[in-house]
């Protein structure tokens, strides 16, 4: 399916007519994160309306069980919280990269103790008329997750319904197989200076990060289409007068089908329109995909641009994300 999509200049000229207005960048502190010490993991989640969250925490991505489950505890403004030390996650055998989801019931769904991964009990329905979902059966992905393990759909799961519900899928447990989130250690790395000058005075150049250097033969080869890339690019486009770089979405979307079939585009998904998490840097375009790797690349590609007097801006959309549709 394509999308149109409102010209650059429409958009800038809705935000040149009133001041800029912040919003609180994640002021309850929702996700994981390691604590000043890296001594206990707090993991954060908001729902207003679940009955009961459990965490769920892996050693790998794919493949395996979990090695260990904590209930939620519900608290102000309807974040579920828990607190897990180190050490008692390395007594589990979770002493590498942390790979963590939820699971979770509400009013279509109630809890029950007697419930076991795979089964139906206290099922009521899958949609109740307040447009409740909740299967426990389905393990959930954190929204603030900073870095996903890999999307719903891969090479090797394609048919799409590692979400889906209905008398034919409910009951299917996809813990083994579902994207997780990946908990970051935290880190003091730099992304540079960040420019100051008014948006009126910008030269921006909007680009798809993958595009913009896939093909470029001054670049070094793995290099291509890749955050590191991009960064590469810097002081070129700076000399050509670019004064800011806006990236097509840079979210984690549903895109690892892509080229799966070199014969076809079925499955492909090149702009990034669909996104799967808003606070995670898609791993397609880093040339270090191991954990974290993503991270460290983005941040280093900031610092560049940055250090060549350049703004990065980054397009964000909201009204199509890759969870709709019929599953």
């Amino acid at each position: 399916m394509q999308f149109r999509r409102p010209a650059l200049s429409a958009l800038l000229g809705c935000v040149l007519l009133a001041s800029p207005a912040w919003a609180g960048i994640n002021p309850t502190k929702l996700g994981a994160s390691y604590d000043g010490t890296r001594s206990n993991v707090t993991f954060k989640v908001y729902s207003s309306r679940a009955s009961r969250i459990e965490l769920y925490l892996y050693s790998t991505a794919t493949g395996t069980i979990e090695k260990s489950k904590v209930v939620m505890t519900p608290g102000t403004g309807s974040v579920w919280t828990t607190t897990i030390p180190v050490a008692t996650l390395n007594g589990q055998g979770l002493s590498g990269t942390l790979y963590y989801g939820y699971r979770a019931w509400g009013p279509n769904w109630p809890y029950s103790a007697s419930w076991v991964k795979g089964s139906g009990t206290g099922f009521i329905t899958d949609v109740d008329a307040n447009g409740n979902r909740f299967n426990p059966n389905k393990l959930l992905t954190d929204p603030y997750a900073l870095e996903l393990s890999h999307d719903p759909t891969t090479p090797t799961t394609t048919n799409g319904t590692i979400y889906a519900s209905g008398a034919t899928y409910r009951n299917i447990d996809s813990g083994s197989s579902a994207p997780k989130g990946i908990v970051l250690a935290g880190d003091t790395q730099s992304i540079g200076a960040k420019p100051t000058r008014a948006l009126k005075d910008d030269v921006v150049y909007e680009v798809h990060v993958r595009g913009l250097t896939k093909n470029d033969p001054s670049i070094t080869s793995a290099y291509r289409g890749t955050y590191k890339g991009a960064g590469l690019k810097a002081a070129s486009l700076a000399a050509l007068g670019v004064t800011a770089i806006e990236f097509l979405p840079v979210q984690e979307t549903q895109n690892d089908t892509n080229d799966a079939d070199p014969n076809s585009n079925a499955g492909d998904n090149y702009w990034g329109y669909m996104t799967l998490n808003y606070f995670a840097p898609d791993r397609r375009y880093a040339y270090d995909k191991t954990p974290g790797g993503p991270t460290r690349e983005f941040k280093e590609m900031v610092k560049a641009f940055h250090d060549q007097g350049i703004k990065v801006l980054v397009d964000v959309v909201y009204n199509h994300t890759a969870e709709g549709g019929a599953w």
